[in-house]
């Protein structure tokens, strides 16, 4: 039966499965405010839901902000994932990759950070900034549908 969960985290937990240890970390925002990355440390292994995505399909975020993301926070968010000691990844969608892998994801959400915030200052309309984030930035209509007013709203 479902029901209510017999575990939560609030920063950080572990649990022992078949004689391994597995730890799980909340350090903030980013796809949602419930961003929870779990490492397998035997392993090295850090599974990442959609805080992380990898390859040619998958470039930009998808900022959900109803479920409570954030651009801003994101980044931050990742630089303290990337303290942690592992050299996989399994990303929320896309192939497996390795910590590297992750840079030029970040880096990607600051550009995106900065061309929206450039736009609102440009008095872009919503309509134009959407066109640049489709285009250059390969969004696709999900992501414009679950993001762009937050992001509008958040890059001010």
């Amino acid at each position: 039966d479902l029901g209510l969960p017999g575990m939560t985290i609030a920063t950080h937990g572990h649990i022992y499965l078949g004689g391994k240890t597995v730890e799980m970390y909340h350090y903030g925002r980013a796809h949602t405010n419930g961003d929870t990355v779990v490492l397998f440390p035997e392993h090295r292994l850090l599974a990442s839901g959609d805080m992380f995505t990898f390859g040619a399909a998958v470039q930009s975020p998808l900022i959900d902000y109803a479920g409570g993301g954030s651009a801003k926070d994101w980044t931050k968010t990742l630089d303290d994932v990337m303290r942690l000691d592992f050299e996989t990844v399994i990303p929320g969608h896309g192939p497996v990759g390795v910590k590297r892998d992750m840079m030029p994801f970040r880096a990607n959400v600051v550009t995106i950070r900065d061309r929206v915030h450039q736009m609102n200052a440009d008095k872009k309309s919503r309509d134009e900034i959407s066109k640049v984030l489709t285009s250059d930035f390969k969004f696709n209509q999900l992501q414009i549908t679950r993001g762009l007013d937050g992001l509008i709203a958040e890059m001010q």
